[in-house]
């Protein structure tokens, strides 16, 4: 299935009834994307992402049909939620990339974090179908 990371985030943080554990999970992704590793050299202004309070950096690569995505930011909770972007679209096709909304966005249960943060979530779906060379889906309401 090709959206198998992105169901596994949205089933998870969906199990999770409390708003204290959805903040320790995407905690527990900001670690899992400091033990990946983003090298400093990338993070450079053509990879910082705009849309976003925090500082964000997505790096692209394309191989064959496939799209894959690293990203890193300096506050904790953002880096949390950049690793679950990037692994949700690493390895799809750009039709794929292209076919996931905002309403996607919202299926993952983060009505906790700040307007601006979802905002962020937001700029950061539409940024990564802009790198696949995808215009964003119908349904950006």
């Amino acid at each position: 299935m090709a959206r198998a990371e992105y169901e596994e985030f949205a089933e998870t943080l969906d199990a999770l009834d409390d708003e204290d554990m959805r903040f320790e999970y995407i905690l527990d992704l900001a670690k899992a994307q400091d033990r990946e590793g983003f090298p400093e050299a990338w993070m450079t202004d053509e990879n910082l992402m705009h849309g976003c309070m925090s500082r964000v950096w997505i790096v692209h690569d394309k191989q064959g049909d496939a799209h894959y995505f690293k990203g890193a930011s300096e506050a904790a909770i953002v880096k949390g939620l950049v690793h679950m972007m990037t692994r949700s679209f690493s390895g799809l096709t750009g039709q794929e990339i292209a076919e996931f909304s905002v309403e996607d966005v919202r299926r993952l249960n983060l009505g906790a974090l700040t307007f601006q943060r979802q905002v962020g979530m937001m700029a950061m779906l539409k940024h990564m179908q802009k790198l696949a060379g995808r215009a964003p889906a119908e349904n950006e309401a």
